[in-house]
């Protein structure tokens, strides 16, 4: 299956959207598959950071919001610099990484984060399949802040019904998401032993009344 037909339309996505990516494990390369896939349409398309990625994930991009360059790192702008940006130049899809993992593959956000912006019209919380039956503090960023939101020890493994209720809790995959935004999953970096893994989790994520999308060719 293409990736375009898995992101564009598995997740009901057209123009005029504005879409923040949170947690961890393949956001940068989500990031550049969505404004891919809608160049393809023929849709104009800007990406960006309200946190900070590596320099040569947003070289990747023609148009990447951010504030400045400081060593390896892009530093992000501020959310309502994205809101002035889309009101002022309409993009047809805007997708900002609005979240930051260092690299984990799975994460909830400390008290300030994340930082998504008022216009967001679509948030989709990421997570790595890789993650899943593992210790908690083997894969993840904040394990405390995962832990703790799952109701374990850290040394607890990240079942799929511990990953579900972390990904659509208020203090995990949900936190900060705009009144009147949709939400959405993307389990990525889906290898063979993790294939059941991921589907008892897209399962249970169904079962709340979320979308999610399996992406096993997305990985950062």
């Amino acid at each position: 299956m293409a990736l375009g037909t898995i992101l564009i339309d598995a997740l009901d996505i057209g123009p005029g959207d504005r879409i923040a990516l949170v947690g961890g494990g393949g956001k940068s390369t989500l990031m550049r598959h969505l404004c891919v896939e809608g160049t393809a349409r023929g849709w104009s398309c800007i990406a960006g950071t309200t946190t900070k990625v590596y320099a040569k994930q947003a070289e990747a991009f023609p148009r990447f919001l951010a504030d400045r360059t400081v060593g390896d790192k892009v530093e992000g702008v501020e959310p309502d610099a994205v809101d002035r940006y889309c009101e002022e130049h309409r993009p047809d899809l805007c997708v900002i990484e609005a979240d930051g993992s260092r690299s984990r593959r799975v994460k909830a956000p400390s008290d300030n984060e994340p930082p998504i912006p008022t216009s967001t019209t679509l948030v989709i919380a990421v997570i790595g399949a890789d993650a899943l039956d593992r210790v908690i503090e083997d894969v993840a960023h904040r394990p405390m802040l995962v832990a703790a939101v799952c109701g374990c020890s850290p040394y607890g493994r990240l079942t799929p019904e511990r990953a579900a209720h972390l990904l659509t809790s208020v203090r995990g995959g949900r936190k900060n998401v705009p009144a009147g935004a949709r939400f959405a999953v993307a389990i990525t970096r889906i290898g063979a032993r993790q294939e059941l893994l991921a589907e008892r989790l897209r399962t249970l994520l169904a079962e709340e009344g979320t979308t999610a999308v399996l992406l096993p060719a997305i990985a950062e």
